[in-house]
């Protein structure tokens, strides 16, 4: 859950740092959301920074730069091994990198990613789906790939709300 906060935390910070001009072309972060189509095109990014040796590399999508309760952030960080942000697969239970996702639909934050694949094992609740991102490329001007998995209310898989996102896809401008 202190992985998700910190996500959370890092998500907003970028966002306000973030340009508030509208990306043009066909920028997008799209999903199915228990059956029913989701699409953000106001806002689509993607931040890769290191400060002190760790990359993290951010990728969000909301209707507009100020949208704070309705977005889907995947965060990546590299600090367990230091290894290099690529193109490439990420899981929720990757030794070498530290996966999280957040939605936020209308006030309700459901997540996913490493901290609550570790609720799930400790908890002995099985994650159907778990979290995946896939960057199949990945320049200085915009980033592309697919996503999905089992998101939880605030996170918690004993008692919370479970929605499965499939056919995640984004195409994002660097920011």
């Amino acid at each position: 859950m202190k992985k998700i906060s910190i996500a959370v935390l890092l998500f907003f910070v970028v966002l306000s740092s973030c340009k508030k001009d509208k990306p043009a072309g066909n920028y997008h972060v799209s999903f199915t959301v228990n059956g029913v189509n989701k699409t953000y095109t106001g806002f689509a990014v993607v931040h890769k920074e290191t400060v002190s040796g760790s990359t993290t590399l951010t990728i969000l999508g909301g209707n507009s730069a100020s949208s704070f309760d309705d977005y889907m952030g995947i965060y990546i960080d590299n600090s367990p091994t230091g290894a290099d942000i690529t193109a490439g697969q990420y899981e929720d239970n990757s030794a070498t990198f530290t996966v999280l996702t957040t939605y936020a639909n209308g006030g309700t934050d459901y997540e996913s990613g490493q901290s609550v694949a570790e609720d799930g094992i400790f908890y002995n609740v099985p994650i159907a789906n778990h979290f995946k991102v896939n960057i199949s490329s990945m320049d200085a001007n915009t980033a592309k790939g697919t996503f999905s998995g089992d998101y939880y209310a605030d996170g918690d898989v004993q008692t919370g709300t479970k929605l499965t996102i499939t056919n995640g896809d984004f195409y994002v401008k660097t920011q």
